[in-house]
């Protein structure tokens, strides 16, 4: 016979009231922390739930030989959002040495991002590893909007005619693609933005948007490949990067 009282399942489970001090509290709202990218150390701040590296010290560490508006326009191309801090947050990565004293805001990115961002600019990014036979069902919203298929193993060289497009069959590439419409009795017409020739990255989405992360990050990937990543300068560090 126990002589000793057993505990019931819900006490073996969340443990008893002497030992609640034991559990690992959850992560708090602007905690900062660190992460290594690139072998570099990077502040961070939990924002919303979730992991933001400080663009701007990303900026002056690994991406110092870049331009800011070569940052910019790379981060842009990628369609990677930068969230701005708020006062208080921005008073916490001055205090952890993110930000100089001067600074006035911030954009944050998750540690996903910051590793694109990188890699298209050190020249580090491996495409995925995709079966010959996959391809992405993609939407574009530009003229008349059209869908297609994006074959990524047809997609070896900016220029190559990967995307098949469902409608009339005929192969182009992602920024000719872009142009390409069909009229149908329900779609609308939205003006393309022929200014900027990467500008299809931030066009072209998958049509299914709850897809997999698998999937989105493969897509993603895809869409890093030859956007001049190679391309290295040595300016002197802009000023206006510590406010990007």
């Amino acid at each position: 016979v126990c002589k000793r009282a057993c505990p019931s399942p819900r006490q073996s489970l969340t443990g008893s009231p002497g030992h609640a001090s034991s559990r690992v509290p959850p992560p708090r709202q602007n905690q900062v922390g660190e992460a290594r990218l690139f072998g570099t150390p990077i502040v961070s701040l939990l924002m919303e739930g979730q992991e933001r590296l400080c663009l701007a010290q990303i900026s002056n560490t690994l991406l110092r030989r870049f331009s800011y508006n070569e940052i910019h326009n790379r981060r842009v191309a990628l369609g990677i959002t930068c969230v701005q801090c708020t006062p208080v947050q921005l008073e916490l990565l001055r205090r952890a040495g993110a930000m100089p004293v001067s600074s006035r805001r911030c954009g944050m990115i998750t540690r996903r991002e910051a590793e694109r961002l990188c890699r298209s600019f050190l020249g580090t990014h491996n495409p995925p590893r995709l079966p010959d036979s996959f391809a992405f069902d993609v939407t574009h919203g530009c003229a008349w909007g059209c869908r297609g298929s994006f074959i990524p193993a047809r997609y070896n060289s900016s220029r190559a005619k990967c995307i098949k497009c469902s409608l009339c069959g005929l192969y182009f590439s992602p920024n000719k693609f872009i142009f390409h419409s069909h009229r149908a009795a329900d779609s609308r017409y939205t003006q393309p933005d022929a200014a900027n020739f990467n500008s299809w990255r931030r066009h072209l989405r998958l049509t299914d948007r709850a897809s997999p992360d698998d999937v989105l990050h493969a897509w993603e990937d895809v869409k890093a490949m030859f956007n001049g990543g190679s391309r290295k300068r040595a300016p002197p560090c802009s000023p206006d990067v510590s406010s990007a």
